[in-house]
């Protein structure tokens, strides 16, 4: 009788543990949205939203219209849509460049899915742009084309990848101020610059992550066409060069809300100590795993950034 009766027990213990490997439907639907939202980077097509509802708040100073909020949604579903086509576009690239930050990569998306996702995401674009009704549409096309021409002809043509890149970070606030209606100010074209200037460390950082699948693949980049040592200086450079700029707010006569304004350079030091210690610490390690770091790290920084000069607009403490 001790011998069914472990017998059954055995079979119970591999029952539970076959039941316990196998995730519930929740916990996978869970795992799939996330692993959708790093297909997408949920995060940088947010922040192209919100570079839309800056860039029309620096032009106007009050809230958003209609207008403002339809070009916001247009940018956030082309962003969406350019990175999970990129995505699988540099399919065999990222896999000899081991980016396990890639869902692609890592098999948690489908490359048929990330198609799909690719193709709505332009629809709903297209649907926002036309009901925004306003000359940002057509700056939100222009770049939609801009990016599909790019990943399906020019990627080993183009000699600079990481200046056509960087030119995109500071299309949002203009697409803000084509949504608004409003007149350029000088405050407003300081901030095209300065979002350019760490759109650029940050692309050329990523460069050197990318370098040796680029190569293979036949990806003409800043790293590849002059090495990881040069495009890390340079990186390093734009870094600490976007940190200045961000803190000179404070002293040059661009915005009086800013020039002496203490809550701003608050802000605006800490964000550029922590551009200044991204770039050090790019400079003594530029391994893959540490530009992930670093990237998240710039991202954060970016952010930063713009919420210093947000509050500072907002908020006069002299």
């Amino acid at each position: 009788m001790s011998k069914p009766r472990s017998t059954a027990a055995a079979l119970s213990r591999s029952s539970n543990d076959v039941a316990s490997s196998c995730p519930s439907p929740a916990v996978r639907s869970e795992a799939s949205l996330i692993a959708l939202a790093r297909l997408v980077r949920v995060e940088y097509c947010t922040l192209g939203a919100i570079g839309v509802l800056l860039g029309a708040f620096l032009i106007t100073g009050g809230a958003p219209d209609v207008a403002v909020l339809w070009s916001a949604a247009a940018v956030f579903f082309v962003a969406t849509a350019c990175y999970s086509l990129d995505d699988v576009s540099d399919l065999s690239c990222d896999r000899i460049n081991r980016r396990m930050d890639r869902p692609l990569v890592t098999g948690a998306v489908q490359p048929r899915t990330a198609l799909v996702v690719g193709v709505l995401s332009f629809l709903l674009a297209a649907v926002a742009a036309l009901l925004a009704g306003t000359p940002a549409s057509v700056l939100i096309g222009a770049g939609a084309i801009v990016a599909i021409a790019y990943n399906r002809w020019l990627q080993g043509s183009f000699p600079l990848k990481n200046v056509l890149f960087a030119s995109v970070f500071p299309v949002p606030l203009l697409v803000g101020w084509l949504a608004s209606g409003g007149s350029l100010q000088p405050l407003f074209m300081y901030c095209i610059g300065l979002v350019f200037i760490a759109g650029l460390g940050f692309e050329t950082m990523i460069d050197v992550a990318d370098r040796e699948g680029d190569l293979r693949c036949g990806v003409v980049t800043f790293a590849t066409r002059f090495g990881t040592q040069t495009s890390v200086r340079v990186a390093s450079a734009f870094f600490i060069a976007a940190g200045i700029v961000v803190m000179l707010l404070y002293f040059l006569p661009v915005d009086s809300r800013l020039q002496g304004n203490v809550v701003f350079l608050s802000l605006a030091v800490v964000s550029g100590l922590s551009f200044a210690m991204i770039s050090v610490s790019l400079l003594r390690n530029h391994s893959l795993l540490r530009i992930f770091v670093l990237k998240r790290w710039a991202y954060a920084t970016f952010n930063a950034g713009v919420l210093a000069i947000l509050l500072g607009v907002t908020v006069t403490l002299m």
